[in-house]
């Protein structure tokens, strides 16, 4: 699988016209990505006024919902995302055989599904104190757990790519930082280049193309060091 970006949107409900500005400014630049749409988003708006426009550019599109309800509930959701023809969505591996049916909708269309492991928001501490195993070993156990359920890859954090490496699945890495950018939302970050040399197929940037003063050119950057990876 050719190296994928997702631009995370994530200020779409609180700046909705800014940022769709400038994401059609992005999704005109030659390259392999798409755009990742949150939650709240989605709340705000509703499936089709939160979709529709994000679609219109011509890219994949990620529905970033992390959901982890009862079967029924992510059934009715996942029938409504592959329904408007959404490229990835994720749920949380932790619902384990909660997932078994609702995955089956996106059996034959071209909706894949995304088991998240940890978020990048955690460190070892937290996985040390709520699942008694390091991050690596969370990370892999719940990786089985999703592949188990029929998910077609994992989100995890790019320190713990070593993990599943010799899974054949697809590995989503979120909260990439360039060496260029600087922020302390991720605790398990890694850098473009260093995602896809570990494993990753697909890498989620946000802040550093979105709060650039020059947002094209921090996606062509980022681009790039992807693809000299």
């Amino acid at each position: 699988m050719k190296p994928f970006l997702f631009i995370a949107l994530d200020d779409l409900a609180k700046e909705e016209k800014e940022t769709l500005s400038i994401a059609e400014q992005l999704a005109s630049i030659s390259g392999n990505f798409g755009f990742k749409i949150n939650l709240d988003y989605i709340l705000k708006k509703g499936f089709k006024n939160a979709l529709k426009p994000i679609q219109q550019f011509g890219r994949p599109v990620f529905a970033d919902l992390k959901m982890w309800n009862g079967t029924r509930t992510m059934a009715s959701i996942i029938e409504r995302l592959v329904a408007m023809e959404v490229d990835y969505l994720n749920v949380y591996a932790l619902a384990d055989n909660l997932l078994l049916k609702a995955i089956k909708i996106t059996e034959g269309t071209k909706t894949k599904v995304l088991g998240l492991t940890v978020l990048t928001h955690f460190s070892e501490a937290y996985c040390q104190k709520h699942f008694k195993r390091s991050l690596p070993e969370t990370v892999r156990h719940f990786t089985e757990i999703a592949v188990k359920a029929g998910c077609h890859g994992v989100i995890l954090p790019g320190t713990a790519l070593e993990a599943v490496k010799n899974l054949n699945i697809i590995k989503v890495v979120p909260g990439v930082r360039p060496s260029w950018y600087k922020d302390k939302r991720h605790k398990e970050e890694v850098g473009p280049k260093t995602a896809i040399k570990k494993g990753a197929n697909i890498l989620v940037c946000g802040s550093p193309i979105m709060k650039n003063r020059d947002p094209v050119e921090a996606l062509k950057k980022v681009l790039s060091e992807i693809n000299s990876a």
